[in-house]
């Protein structure tokens, strides 16, 4: 009797625990980027599962009613902002460039949007905890302050230069790539050069271009009793409690050194498999040969594509023994041979775990390659923009993938690597292997995602984890000052021993 008793007062006191403990929660993600928001959504809705109460300002409200999760948006259309086509010339001087564009348009164009002035300038919520992602919209982190919370970012990848500089992470450009380099960690002079210039202009020459405007959006929208004796933007960003990054370094990333909070929970979006529509599932049974997936994702449609890379695609497609799934929705009077299905839309991560299917071939989206490195499935990538280059560089390294450079692809090019890959069982048993090592962690990404979160409500904020270097100024941080002083004393030493010698010969030549 007694230990039933125990037993009950364990589980009461447990269950009133996690209702204290359930927080009020914000996340403001307004920009309607698809890719970087998915990614995060998973954590929202498990918070929520979890007894917290969510609510979601972004432009993707679920398409289902979820209990503690409210929506708030969208605030702009979610159709495709650009042809992709416009986006394949970027370099690492003209992507940096663009990010100030896409950051000043698209916030101006979301913060004017009237629903998201009522909801800013609403003073009928209180939030414990805001959630924000700062790339392209550094100006949402003035939501802690209005609320009086500690803020959580998210960062979609390996945080750039323009993020790492407000978190003091180390992001140095010797062999940290930015992540529209087109190369990886082993960088030769000229690549070293090209990382060096990107990442000083993320680090100096955006704090008097783009940063202003940053500043100006957030004067502008995002008012409210107080708001007035707020701190610098500059000084609420250093003061984020935690980011978590959408980035796993052991298999598909770039090791380099975090601060304690900073914490990777890359690929929390994969769930296990389920089970396939029936057309699918028959289709795929009955790929005695295998089965190929060929998805571009949701920004890069094959309609955009120049007329002649298209042909290439299809003419090496068509030729396959093996069924192959499009996710692209042809042009009238295209004809596909038999062994070809499309369509809009298909459930990535449940295919590429069906046991027929042999090859992914992708945009080198990062949500892409943490399935297929999952799902251990050899991956052929066609990057565009951004990361899709550095991700498909870092396949190519680690030996479960080949890069096709988009501009340089012929048929016998993207023929010979989709042949290569399905014809030599390295790129599957390398595959095998770094989705091993994907899987291997303490524990599951959104887990560890949601005890992070939960650690911030726990501790007040847990400014203990935010570095000590954050308030140095760059001439502080890199010792500048004691070396310029150094060098003096050196100076003073070099002309002393100087003045000494040259009296002492002066001194031996008079005497003789």
């Amino acid at each position: 009797m007694l230990p039933s008793m125990f037993f009950c007062s364990v589980l009461c006191i447990a269950a009133c625990t996690i209702v204290t403990r359930a927080a009020n929660i914000l996340v403001f993600m307004p920009l309607p980027m698809k890719s970087h928001f998915r990614g995060f959504q998973p954590l929202f809705e498990e918070l929520a599962h979890r007894g917290h109460n969510v609510t979601v300002a972004s432009s993707f409200p679920l398409d289902r009613p979820l209990v503690n999760y409210t929506d708030v948006g969208p605030f702009v259309n979610k159709g495709r902002l650009r042809n992709v086509m416009e986006l394949v010339h970027m370099n690492f001087v003209t992507s940096v460039q663009l990010k100030w564009d896409l950051g000043i348009r698209m916030s101006d164009s979301v913060m004017s949007h009237e629903n998201m002035k009522n909801f800013v300038q609403s003073s009928s919520n209180s939030f414990d905890l805001v959630i924000i992602e700062t790339f392209c919209q550094e100006y949402t982190v003035a939501m802690g302050h209005k609320y009086n919370a500690p803020v959580i970012n998210l960062s979609p990848a390996m945080p750039w230069v323009s993020v790492s500089k407000w978190l003091d992470v180390p992001a140095t450009y010797s062999y940290i790539p930015d992540m529209c380099l087109q190369s990886t960690g082993d960088m030769g002079f000229i690549e070293r050069l090209k990382n060096t210039i990107s990442g000083l202009m993320q680090s100096y020459a955006d704090n008097f271009v783009y940063f202003p405007k940053m500043k100006e959006t957030m004067d502008t929208y995002i008012t409210y009793d107080g708001w007035e004796s707020r701190p610098p933007l500059e000084q609420m960003l250093k003061n984020v409690s935690l980011t978590l990054v959408n980035s796993n370094y052991y298999a598909i990333g770039v090791a380099r050194p975090y601060l304690p909070g900073i914490v990777e929970v890359g690929g929390m979006h994969i769930k296990p498999p389920n089970p396939l529509p029936e057309n699918l599932q028959i289709f795929l049974d009955a790929a005695d040969e295998g089965a190929i997936f060929f998805s571009f994702g949701s920004i890069i449609n094959l309609n955009d594509l120049p007329n002649e890379k298209l042909e290439i695609v299809l003419s090496v497609i068509q030729k396959l023994k093996q069924k192959v799934i499009i996710k692209w929705t042809p042009n009238d009077g295209v004809k596909l041979s038999e062994n070809i299905m499309t369509g809009s839309w298909f459930p990535q991560n449940d295919i590429l775990a069906h046991p027929n299917v042999k090859l992914f071939i992708t945009h080198g989206g990062l949500h892409s390659i943490e399935e297929t490195i999952s799902n251990a499935i050899p991956v052929v990538g066609i990057p565009f923009f951004a990361d899709q280059y550095l991700n498909m560089k870092i396949a190519e390294e680690k030996g479960y993938g080949k890069l096709v450079n988009f501009f340089e692809m012929t048929e016998e090019s993207f023929g010979n690597a989709v042949k290569e890959l399905l014809s030599n069982v390295m790129y599957k048993e390398t595959a095998k292997v770094q989705s091993q090592v994907f899987k291997d962690q303490p524990m599951k990404p959104l887990d560890l995602a949601v005890y992070w979160v939960e650690y911030v409500i726990r501790n007040g904020g847990a400014e203990h984890l935010i570095s000590g270097s954050i308030e140095l100024n760059d001439a502080q941080y890199f010792l500048l000052d004691i070396s310029l002083i150094l060098f003096v004393l050196i100076g003073l030493i070099i002309w002393l021993c100087y003045l000494v010698v040259a009296k002492a010969i002066s001194k031996k030549l008079n005497t003789d």
